[in-house]
């Protein structure tokens, strides 16, 4: 995400260490083991790019590769940026890693800023809140496209990982739910994904009864098409930052149900744009469901101001430019810190 949004004024090249995370991405990249935080054949090579390429800031995503980063950033005298996009309480490591190792960190979400805080970061004011940016011109394709080619139902759509933190086995829960009390509805549930955990949500679908009525399309490179033709769309995961599938649904004029977790109460009003439900709750998936599926007037308007709400606060290009000044403050204090050290 920060890669997309800083590439199209930014020089910017991609360390990676799983060829299904970055092997798609269409950016100048190298892959790397990362096999430790002190891995110093990765260190080695990361400080041979950063000479090589001239980079100005190092921006690592996990807690490992913030180390890593920031021994190569003290070698090489640049600054690391962080990225933390989910709540993370600190422990021992992650304290290391975002309070010792990293310049600065950029959080998607305000919510990670107080959990950080609370959890004793020595330096708030090197937190920085900016908010994921979306692909507009990908959705705006999804949206004029017409309808995919599939019996015209009601239908229910997540896009996640198939992982339990995402909390789709509530989800099927709640949908069943949803069929009990709507009457065996003419409704269905499109999952996008794939995951450790689909073997057994698969299973749960059968045991539940709702196996006819649910689609489970795995992993998608461009899941727009199908996330635009649903009504509705269903995040029940038990922690999170910002997420990108929620903001892209919201774009899509998808009404949305989400737990209320992470920093998903910045963006998603409960009763307005949307229902915020708590962790687990497949009773309240089902209940507002069935809201939605009975009053399309309602679900119509949630559309609408999902819609809205996306549109206005969350771009690529807005993202970028709040990184960009991040990162050239960032630039100018570690210059200024070498130059009082210079006789």
């Amino acid at each position: 995400m920060a890669m997309t949004a800083l590439a199209p004024t930014h020089g910017v090249h991609l360390a990676y260490r799983h060829e299904a995370v970055g092997g798609h991405i269409g950016l100048s990249k190298t892959r790397l083991p990362f096999a430790t935080a002190l891995d110093l054949y990765t260190v080695w090579r990361l400080s041979r790019l950063v000479q090589r390429l001239g980079i100005s800031v190092l921006i690592p995503t996990k807690p490992v590769d913030v180390i890593a980063a920031g021994v190569t950033g003290r070698l090489c005298r640049i600054p690391t940026l962080a990225r933390l996009g989910i709540v993370r309480r600190l422990g021992p490591y992650r304290r290391f890693a975002y309070d010792t190792m990293a310049d600065g960190v950029v959080v998607n979400a305000g919510v990670i800023k107080q959990v950080l805080q609370t959890n004793g970061y020595s330096r708030p004011e090197r937190i920085h809140v900016i908010h994921n940016g979306l692909d507009t011109d990908a959705l705006d394709d999804a949206l004029r496209r017409p309808a995919l080619s599939v019996p015209p139902r009601w239908t229910v759509c997540c896009t996640a990982s198939m992982i339990d933190r995402k909390g789709l086995d509530t989800l099927l829960r709640g949908f069943a739910h949803f069929h009990s009390l709507a009457g065996s509805p003419d409704a269905r549930l499109v999952l996008i994904g794939d995951g450790h955990r689909r073997p057994f949500l698969e299973s749960l679908a059968r045991d539940l009864g709702i196996a006819p009525s649910t689609d489970f399309v795995g992993h998608m490179a461009n899941p727009y098409p199908h996330m635009a033709a649903a009504d509705v769309f269903v995040l029940c995961s038990r922690n999170e930052g910002l997420p990108n599938a929620l903001l892209e649904a919201m774009y899509l004029s998808n009404a949305v149900i989400a737990t209320d977790v992470g920093g998903i109460a910045e963006v998603v009003v409960h009763g307005q744009n949307g229902f915020l439900i708590r962790p687990d709750d497949w009773h309240a998936v089902g209940r507002h469901l069935l809201t939605l599926y009975r009053e399309p007037r309602l679900a119509r308007e949630m559309q609408v101001r999902a819609h809205e709400t996306v549109r206005h606060g969350f771009c690529t290009m807005r993202m970028g430019q709040q990184l960009a000044e991040v990162c050239a403050a960032l630039v100018e204090r570690r210059k200024a810190s070498v130059r009082s050290m210079t006789p």
